[in-house]
């Protein structure tokens, strides 16, 4: 016979394995500050690619301007506000970095715990049945002992 509450766990846990449980994992592995941080790193070398990748756009767009004004262009002024736009561009993407990964450990971390309610559930659950087999067992056994004896008794 199946049990409906058994059961009804054990979807919930095979949903949370097949849809969340990959995005989950390192909310299992690493502390807060270790995950944040991590992908903080990350960050900071894709949003420094990221930049390159438009200061280098923004040059070829504006390539006629650059030539035509090299000689009397001021090249520490100009490498002293891409430097600025720079370490803006940086502190305002890593901040988002924080908040966003930071938000995503909480939720993975709420959803692990869940996970792991349903998982000793689940456990008490079988745990509860074995209780139940176990003594159902016992009271045979009493019964399958008693039988010899009683049919002795009769003859």
């Amino acid at each position: 016979m199946v049990n409906e509450e058994r059961l009804h766990h054990m979807i919930k846990m095979a949903i949370f394995d097949t849809d969340q449980g990959k995005e989950c994992k390192p909310m299992t592995q690493y502390a807060r500050k270790d995950y944040v941080s991590l992908r903080m790193l990350g960050s900071f070398v894709s949003g420094t690619i990221g930049f390159a990748l438009i200061l280098v756009t923004w040059g070829i767009y504006s390539m006629n301007q650059l030539m035509e004004n090299l000689n009397a262009m001021d090249i520490q002024e100009l490498l002293t506000s891409v430097l600025v736009k720079y370490i803006v561009f940086m502190i305002a993407y890593m901040a988002i970095t924080y908040f966003v990964y930071n938000r995503r450990y909480t939720k993975g971390r709420r959803e692990v715990k869940k996970y792991y309610g349903n998982l000793k559930k689940l456990n008490q659950l079988y745990e509860r049945e074995d209780k139940l087999k176990m003594s159902e067992n016992k009271d045979l056994s009493l019964i399958h002992i008693s039988e010899p004896t009683r049919l002795a008794l009769i003859s």
